[in-house]
């Protein structure tokens, strides 16, 4: 598995809020079938975004690095640009980033 982060284009932010919405009420209640579907709506969206694929162990340890800074920091897909500088150098303070497992053989050409 791999972690996708996708900086989220302003004109789609609406729509990626909702799929996040729908993919952590899919995940709190253990409805799979959803979270699927919110998932590949998701992956859908940010298509033609910037984005950079993390094995599972760098997401990890970015995860720790953010986690040592802000204990109380809980990953909830939707993260802010401002944390993700150091991995996507052209995000801004006022972007927004994704944050996506994916399967390992779904891979672009959109990487960073």
């Amino acid at each position: 598995m791999k972690i996708r982060l996708s900086i989220v284009r302003p004109d789609i932010l609406a729509q990626v809020r909702i799929a996040v919405s729908k993919l952590q009420k899919a995940i709190w209640t253990g409805d799979m079938d959803a979270a699927d579907a919110a998932t590949d709506k998701l992956i859908s969206l940010t298509a033609n975004c910037r984005s950079v694929d993390l094995s599972e162990r760098d997401w990890r340890r970015f995860l720790s690095k953010i986690r040592n800074s802000d204990p109380s920091f809980e990953s909830s897909y939707l993260l802010s640009g401002e944390i993700c500088a150091d991995i996507l150098p052209t995000v801004t303070a006022n972007d927004f980033v994704l944050e996506l497992p994916i399967d390992s053989e779904e891979t672009d050409e959109n990487d960073i």
